[in-house]
């Protein structure tokens, strides 16, 4: 009996990970870049990646997002 029951506890812990692991991903959003300046000046933005006009990073809330430098004048 008590076998039984730790092997249903097993096979549920197993079967929560695996469901764990295929869930939805989060999206990376695309703002504009007034919104980025926007959302950093106000501290929302948690890192950033640049690479030449890209800018990617994550906000605060955890949330992936990416928009683009503009033409320098």
């Amino acid at each position: 009996m008590v076998k039984n029951l730790l092997l249903w506890v097993v096979i549920a812990l197993v079967l929560m990970m695996v469901f764990q692991n295929f869930g939805a991903r989060p999206m990376n959003t695309d703002i504009p870049y007034s919104q980025f300046i926007l959302d950093v000046k106000t501290g929302k933005v948690l890192s950033v990646s640049i690479e030449e006009k890209n800018i990617s990073g994550v906000m605060s809330d955890g949330k992936s997002f990416n928009t683009y430098s503009p033409p320098h004048r």
